[in-house]
């Protein structure tokens, strides 16, 4: 793989077919991997993943028996340190990949989507961009800054949540509400639903890990 290549990772949360197909067909990348029920979901759409992970806890049987001797799939045991979504990640990073789009990370179990929310800083801390999508939010992670051209975001509101206790030197250009060396703390609220107000958006820090969050609805 090129470092120019992006991965996409198709993981066992909350996942709606049409957005899941419209997204793969639509959006250039080198490589997918399956984690457990994504592999499912990915199946019904009639797209093969190059790769797939997972303790198969989540997924039919027919499914792990289709992957269990095939040198393409790591099976995994249910008791383990990391979750499948993470053993996933790093496979995907080792690849020295562009870019990670992470879909199926958000669900009703909101241990496994707050542990992928934190895998964002994970991708970070290797240099690499990455973000957790659904139908109505794209999530990434940034320790410095990031550009949201208003003709490609994501939806009318961007939140920006700090992840660290303490994230310092906040400032957000081109915003309806604009800070300026700002500090935030994690109980803090201020950040929450504001809109672009120019053509871009510019969000910097000093220190510290800082979600940013875009959403439609």
């Amino acid at each position: 793989m090129k470092s120019t290549d992006n991965i996409i990772i198709v993981t066992g949360g909350a996942l709606d077919e049409g957005f899941l197909k419209e997204f793969c067909e639509s959006y250039p990348f080198a490589y997918i991997i399956g984690v457990d029920r994504g592999i499912s979901a990915l199946k019904s759409i009639e797209i093969e993943p190059n790769y797939v992970v997972g303790d198969f806890d989540s997924a039919p049987v027919y499914v792990r028996d289709m992957y269990v001797d095939k040198d393409n799939a790591l099976m995994l045991e249910p008791e383990k340190d990391y979750t499948d979504t993470h053993v996933a990640l790093q496979i995907a990073i080792n690849k020295n990949p562009q870019s990670i789009f992470i879909l199926g990370a958000i669900g009703s179990r909101m241990d496994h989507t707050m542990a992928n929310i934190g895998l964002l800083k994970y991708c970070v801390k290797h240099q690499v961009d990455a973000f957790i999508l659904d139908g109505n939010n794209r999530i990434r992670m940034i320790d410095k800054c990031c550009r949201i051209e208003a003709s490609k975001a994501y939806g009318r509101y961007i939140s920006c949540i700090p992840f660290s206790d303490t994230v310092t030197g906040v400032t957000l250009e081109g915003f309806k509400y604009p800070l300026y060396n700002a500090t935030m703390i994690k109980e803090d609220s201020v950040g929450i639903s504001n809109e672009l107000r120019e053509e871009e958006g510019r969000i910097s820090i000093d220190t510290g890990y800082l979600l940013v969050m875009e959403t439609k609805d």
